[in-house]
């Protein structure tokens, strides 16, 4: 009897794994997905939009950040180096079924889904590269870094140039051609793009303070950055056509990046420092008032924001793009 109970156990054990592993959906409520140190590991975690209810979605041992929801929300792209390199890897939204997406290893990072969530895009080196999901075929795109896909699908954003030297480019996905979105007398320092859920603006971080470089500097020539001059970035708003520009976070102390737009355009969240320890705020974009969503730990580095009202065409209508109208009919 006791090894029929057993074996009974560990079918049941089995079938419900079996069960939540079929049954895992997008999330029913509005969720932040982030990547946080607060436990001593690189690890994605989830929460409410006011911060609360936070769940850990992954335990591994490695490194893992930079997660973005698909346009569903039914599945979360990564970075982790559990493979041995930092590479994208998979998951449903509930933590499980984690699997790497691309066979053969790479050094690839920043990923962004296509709003279909057929393709990713990503930086693999000093460029920028497409892929399909489940498929093994790289495109090479552009040289630069941070790739932000549209929610239209024509444009992908990206900050192009070096140190001391990014600026912000919008490369056309039919034509081909790439141009600056700030004209060319911005200052350079533009850096984090994150597209509105209707292709009309972007925000990003900027510092519009001019770099200090030393007297007498040659040309390639390193040199160290004031701390005070790189905690003036801070975030910005600016239309498609590169008009409009305008601050949304106060230049007041620790550097404000990575915006990321809630799924109705009316907040974001960055991360700031809080007593040299990165935290997520958001802030309100009529009021311009920030407030903290996260202060246990430290090291919050990247979220992205999900929610499953944004995708009703019968309520919300003006935040689906063409290609989710097209998608939603099938």
């Amino acid at each position: 009897m006791k090894f029929i109970s057993t074996v009974w156990y560990l079918n049941l054990m089995l079938f419900c794994l079996v069960i939540c592993h079929v049954r895992a959906e997008d999330p029913k409520t509005a969720k932040i997905v982030f990547a946080s140190t607060r436990n001593g590991n690189r690890d994605i975690y989830l929460m409410n939009p006011d911060g609360s209810q936070v769940v850990n979605l992954t335990r591994d041992f490695a490194d893992d950040l930079y997660p973005v929801w698909s346009p569903t929300g039914e599945q979360i792209l990564f970075v982790s180096d559990r493979g041995g390199e930092r590479d994208l890897y998979l998951m449903d939204a509930d933590g499980l079924n984690v699997r790497q997406v691309f066979k053969k290893s790479a050094h690839r990072e920043t990923p962004t889904w296509s709003p279909d969530g057929e393709q990713i895009a990503y930086k693999r080196g000093v460029a920028i590269y497409i892929a399909t999901i489940g498929k093994q075929t790289e495109e090479l795109l552009v040289l630069g870094f941070r790739p932000a896909w549209s929610p239209d699908g024509t444009e992908i954003a990206f900050v192009e140039g070096w140190f001391g030297d990014h600026r912000l480019s919008l490369f056309d996905l039919q034509t081909r051609r790439q141009r600056w979105l700030l004209p060319k007398d911005a200052v350079p320092w533009q850096n984090h793009p994150a597209w509105s859920l209707t292709s009309k603006q972007i925000a990003f971080s900027l510092n519009k303070n001019p770099l200090p470089v030393p007297p007498g500097l040659k040309e390639g020539q390193a040199f160290r950055v004031p701390l005070a001059w790189l905690d003036k970035e801070t975030i910005y708003i600016v239309n498609r056509d590169g008009t409009g520009l305008r601050q949304i976070v106060k230049e007041v102390g620790p550097k404000a990046s990575l915006p990321v737009w809630s799924p109705y355009g009316d907040e974001l969240i960055y991360v700031q420092e809080v007593d040299n320890r990165r935290h997520l705020f958001k802030i309100d974009l009529a009021t311009r008032t920030p407030r903290q969503l996260t202060h246990t730990g430290q090291g919050h580095l990247t979220a992205d924001w999900f929610d499953p009202a944004a995708l009703l065409v019968s309520s919300q209508p003006q935040l689906l793009t063409t290609t989710w109208g097209e998608r939603k009919k099938k």
